[in-house]
C-alpha cells in the first residue's frame, strides 16, 4: 500500500534528500561548496585546536559573537544572547518561555511547519496570522484585534522571502511595546537582506519592547549542516530565557564556533557570506530562464532570494512524484503553516513547490532539469489527447 506523502512534515520530506544519489533541491540550509580559501582556513583552525588541550572556550565564543556581529548588525551581549545548535532549539526554549505569557500566540504564515509544531508541543494556543498582514505593510487595527500575549515573525520569510524593513521593524517594536505584546523575531535569513542588517535588540531596549531574535548561521554558511542559532532577547527578559538554555545544554561545541566565526570574519566581496548571496542570485537568474519567472529585483544591495516558489498548477502532487522518481526531492507548498487547514483543497500553497537555491552550479542545473523533464512528463498525457 503506498504511503501518502501528503501526510507528512517538511522535515520528513527533507530527510529523503539527504541519501547519495539524490539531488538535493529541498531544505533550504547552505548546500553550497566552500571556497578553496575558506576550506584551507577550516584545516588551520581545525588542526590548531584539536592540538591545543589549552584552549580558550569563552576567547572562541568571543570571535564568533564579534564576527556574526559584522553581517547581522546586531550585538550579542554574553548576558542576553544564549548559543544553541540550532535556530529550532532556540525557538524551542522561546516556546517553553511563552507558557507563561498570557493569550494567544500569533504565528506569521506561511511558514515553515516545524516552527508552530514547537509552540504547540508547547502547549500554545496559536493564531494564524497571514503574511500580508505583516509584511510588508502593517495592519495595526487588524494586530490589535486579535489580543495576542506574543507574536512570530520569521523575516525574510520562508518560503515566500518576504522581508521585513526598517521602518516596518519599527512599527512592530513600537506596537509591541504598546500593547504588551512579546515579539519573536526569527531572522535566520538575513545575511540576504541588507535592510536588516540592524541591532534589533538594542532598538527594543530603547522603545521599550519585549522582544527576542534567533539568528542562524546555516542559512547562510555551507558547512555540512554545523551551525549555531543565537537567541538574543531583550533585558527584561534574558535571565529567565538564560535559565531554560542552561536547562537545555552547557554550551556549543567549541570547534562549531570556531569554525564559523573563521568563516564569518571576512564580511567582504570574497567573504562566505557575500559568496552565499552570489550563487543565489546566480541560480535564480537561471532558474528565471528556464521557467520565465522574475522572482527578485537585479539589484546587487537588494535583498537575494535563497529559495524560489514555483507554480506547478493542479498537477502538483504528480511533478512532486515525478520528481522523486528523477532521485530529486522538493518540498510541497502546502505542507507549510498556512492561515488555513493543510488539507483544505483551497490551500494557497497546493499548487506550489519550494526549490533552494544554495546549491553548487552543476547540480543546481542537474536538478532544475530534471524538475522540467518532470513537468512535461506529468503534462504530456493531455498533450496527446
Amino acid at each position: 500500500m503506498k504511503a501518502d506523502s501528503s501526510a507528512y512534515s517538511l522535515t520528513e520530506h527533507e530527510w529523503p534528500a539527504l541519501a547519495a544519489g539524490t539531488i538535493n533541491l529541498a531544505d533550504a540550509h547552505a548546500r553550497h561548496s566552500l571556497s578553496s580559501a575558506s576550506v584551507r582556513r577550516i584545516s588551520e583552525v581545525t588542526q590548531n585546536l584539536l592540538a591545543d588541550s589549552g584552549s580558550d572556550y569563552f576567547e572562541a565564543e568571543t570571535w564568533f559573537r564579534e564576527a556574526l556581529t559584522l553581517h547581522t548588525g546586531q550585538h550579542y551581549p554574553v548576558r542576553s544572547s544564549y548559543l544553541t545548535y540550532s535556530a529550532s532549539i532556540a525557538l524551542d526554549v522561546i516556546a517553553k518561555y511563552l507558557r507563561s505569557v498570557r493569550g494567544p500566540i500569533g504565528m506569521l504564515t506561511p511558514t515553515f511547519d516545524s516552527v508552530p509544531a514547537l509552540f504547540g508541543r508547547s502547549g500554545l494556543d496559536l493564531v494564524p496570522v497571514p503574511e500580508d498582514r505583516i509584511l510588508p505593510n502593517c495592519d495595526i487595527g487588524f494586530l490589535d484585534s486579535l489580543e495576542l500575549g506574543a507574536l512570530v515573525v520569521v523575516a525574510p520569510n520562508n518560503p515566500t522571502g518576504a522581508v521585513l524593513t526598517p521602518d516596518q521593524a519599527i512599527a512592530l517594536l513600537e506596537w509591541s511595546a504598546r500593547h504588551d505584546v512579546l515579539l519573536v523575531l526569527d531572522a535566520s535569513f538575513r545575511m540576504f537582506d541588507p535592510m536588516l542588517k540592524l541591532d534589533l535588540v538594542e532598538m527594543a531596549n530603547g522603545i521599550g519592547a519585549d522582544v527576542t531574535t534567533v539568528d542562524d548561521t546555516g542559512k547562510t554558511i555551507p558547512l555540512h549542516d554545523t551551525k549555531v542559532g543565537v537567541l538574543t532577547a531583550t533585558r527584561a527578559l534574558a535571565r529567565d530565557l538564560g535559565s531554560i538554555c542552561t536547562d537545555v545544554l552547557l554550551n556549543v561545541s567549541e570547534l562549531n564556533i570556531r569554525m564559523l566565526a573563521a568563516l564569518l570574519e571576512d564580511d567582504g566581496p570574497h567573504g562566505e557570506a557575500a559568496r552565499a548571496r552570489a550563487v543565489a542570485a546566480a541560480n535564480q537568474k537561471h532558474l528565471e530562464q528556464r521557467f520565465g519567472l522574475t522572482l527578485g529585483p537585479p539589484d546587487e544591495q537588494a535583498f537575494q532570494r535563497s529559495v524560489a516558489w514555483l507554480h506547478m498548477g493542479a498537477d502538483r502532487d504528480a511533478v512532486v512524484d515525478a520528481c522523486r522518481a528523477r532521485s530529486v526531492q522538493v518540498l510541497p507548498g502546502d505542507r507549510f503553516y498556512w492561515d488555513r487547514d493543510r488539507d483544505d483543497t483551497d490551500n494557497p500553497g497546493s499548487q506550489w513547490i519550494r526549490v533552494p537555491l544554495l546549491r553548487d552550479k552543476d547540480l543546481f542545473n542537474r536538478g532544475l532539469e530534471a524538475l522540467d523533464s518532470a513537468r512535461r512528463f506529468v503534462e504530456a498525457p493531455r498533450e496527446t489527447v
